[in-house]
């Protein structure tokens, strides 16, 4: 009998370490050969037709594709928890629930259904699409069948037509930095949501994770530094195409840091 549960512990632990890498990877956009040539899409606001959002299944199986509109949490960049969506999303993704088949694509349509957005900047949200895969009908009959979907989330910026057409390639050299301490302060002067693909002051240079933190329109990020980083800062974007803007430097830091 404990040699039952000791089986059963390690299976557990098992199968909860295989659930861990999974969410891991799961932040990728492409599993099992679902994938979007895309890695953002900008809405503007004279598509009285929507935009298109294109999901390739280069697999042999068939998934279940679930789409639907998510908002960004500003203190993060990342997909606000549910908990604090209060109002109707201002889009909707269609079809909302699509089969789609092997080796196949689907063509998914994002539409503006109304709501309050702002005019002189740029609004951001997320696509987010659930690949759910096909479960064998042997293994449906069997049961205990553990099938994990797979949701992808990108970046969905409602842009305005009265902003200026040069875009982020346009914005990356407005942006100025000061330091407020050990806090790197980057000031947004312009009306577009920023991201940085690479930032850097002296030798000390930003991960992944900082740089998930979105610059906002006409407003201010914070990104904190080891005591005594001091240095020229230099950074790229992420255009619109998710491509790295040309490098940018600032030689100097206004500010006082703590030491």
């Amino acid at each position: 009998m404990k040699s039952f549960w000791t089986r059963l512990s390690l299976i557990m632990i098992g199968s909860l370490l295989m659930l861990n890498s999974l969410s891991v990877s799961a932040n990728q956009a492409e599993l099992k050969g679902i994938s979007f040539y895309v890695m953002r899409v900008i809405y503007p606001d004279n598509a009285s037709q929507g935009v298109a959002l294109t999901v390739y299944n280069k697999s042999d199986q068939p998934f279940l594709m679930q789409s639907w509109i998510r908002n960004m949490d500003p203190q993060t960049g990342g997909v606000a928890p549910q908990g604090k969506v209060v109002t109707p999303m201002p889009f909707i993704v269609t079809p909302p629930l699509q089969r789609l088949e092997p080796n196949s694509d689907l063509t998914l349509r994002i539409r503006r259904t109304g709501g309050e957005l702002a005019q002189d900047r740029e609004s951001v949200f997320y696509i987010a699409t659930k690949a759910i895969p096909s479960t064998p009908a042997n293994m449906a009959q069997n049961g205990g069948q553990l099938t994990l979907a797979v949701v992808s989330n990108l970046k969905l910026f409602y842009r305005p037509s009265s902003l200026p057409d040069s875009g982020v390639a346009g914005a990356a050299s407005q942006l100025r930095f000061h330091l407020e301490g050990n806090t790197l302060v980057a000031e947004n002067p312009t009306p577009f949501w920023l991201t940085f693909s690479r930032l850097k002051v002296g030798n000390y240079l930003f991960d992944n994770a900082a740089m998930r933190l979105m610059v906002p329109p006409k407003g201010q990020q914070r990104y904190n530094l080891p005591a005594g980083t001091k240095g020229p800062v230099e950074w790229q974007l992420l255009d619109e195409s998710a491509w790295s803007t040309p490098l940018q430097q600032q030689k100097s830091l206004t500010g006082s840091s703590r030491y």
